[in-house]
């Protein structure tokens, strides 16, 4: 019994520390990305925003390696609202890592074409597949942290996070672009949220499975 408990408990190890560190990497992330992205800002700050999505592909991945585990050690807590939150908000961060890539194409485009690159982000099916990614990914984090609220085994200030840093970590980047950049505190309370939120049930998690 104990030898068929040894890979699910390196699972669940391995789940936490993943989370733990794509917490860290959300917020550098997030400090790295430039407040405002027009051709121009973007050549301006071409080094920082490659960076920041360097850093923002590898903490999507470790999330998307991670967020299954966290969730499969509380299922029987969360019950179906978990269950729909962790499937939406796992489609929501796929969408958003498989439309980052765009980040490392956008220098480019400013320097040579910035007509197309107004385009692109005007275009109906991106504007369609990154909303659908923002509204997955908010409503899926929302209910997972209710979920984790409501559970009795992970921190209750943890669901409080994840659900109020997701709205936070999303909405600061359509404001900061469209409105105001000194919105983009936001982003950085918002990525925080998040990334404590997660960061601090994972390392629960990684440390009971020590």
């Amino acid at each position: 019994m104990a030898e068929a408990a040894g890979p699910w408990v390196r699972l669940l190890r391995a789940s936490g520390l993943a989370l733990v560190a794509a917490g860290v990497l959300l917020v550098v992330a997030t400090l790295l990305h430039p407040s405002h992205e027009t051709a121009t800002t973007i050549i301006a700050g071409e080094v920082r925003l490659i960076a920041a999505h360097v850093v923002y592909t590898l903490c999507w991945l470790l999330v998307l390696l991670g967020l299954p585990g966290l969730y499969a050690a509380q299922r029987g807590w969360m019950g179906r609202l978990g269950l729909v939150g962790f499937l939406t908000a796992f489609s929501g961060k796929y969408l958003i890592a498989v439309t980052g890539n765009f980040g490392f194409l956008a220098p480019v485009l400013a320097k040579q074409s910035p007509a197309v690159l107004d385009s692109i982000n005007q275009y109906v099916p991106v504007l369609i597949i990154n909303g659908l990614a923002a509204i997955l990914f908010m409503i899926g984090y929302v209910l997972l942290g209710i979920a984790t609220m409501r559970t009795a085994t992970l921190p209750h200030w943890s669901g409080v996070l994840v659900a109020l840093g997701a709205p936070a970590d999303l909405l600061r980047f359509g404001i900061a672009r469209l409105v105001t950049t000194t919105a983009w505190p936001i982003a950085i309370f918002g990525s925080v949220s998040l990334g404590v939120g997660l960061g601090w049930p994972s390392y629960r998690l990684w440390h009971t499975s020590t």
